[in-house]
């Protein structure tokens, strides 16, 4: 995969002390406390699911949320957020326009400032 953004894009920098597993970590307490059948080990992991399922890792500098099956990857998002990757990531096993999505929450559920 090749993005090449313009100079009319401006990306903030990345914090120095920033865990790069927070979001994953934070997404898998998510799944698990909201019960949704994912198996969280599999997060942050390429093509992980070979029979079928929602993928999401970092590639190329920009996060991915996809569907995979037998190694074809379809329905693809790109973000330049972890955070988003994961809320949407979430919103993809949760949300259903029959039920009531009120106790789905907004990534991170920790404060960032500490």
């Amino acid at each position: 995969m090749n993005i090449q953004w313009s100079d009319r894009y401006e990306f903030p920098p990345s914090l120095p002390d920033a865990d790069p597993d927070w979001p994953l970590r934070e997404l898998a307490a998510e799944l698990q406390r909201l019960k949704v059948n994912v198996d969280v080990k599999m997060l942050g992991v390429p093509d992980a699911f070979p029979d079928g399922g929602w993928n999401i890792h970092k590639e190329d500098g920009v996060w991915l949320v996809y569907h995979s099956e037998r190694g074809r990857r379809s329905r693809p998002s790109i973000f330049t957020s972890a955070f988003d990757a994961a809320n949407f990531y979430l919103w993809i096993h949760v949300s259903n326009p029959k039920a009531d999505n009120s106790s789905v929450g907004r990534l991170p559920r920790t404060p960032i400032n500490k």
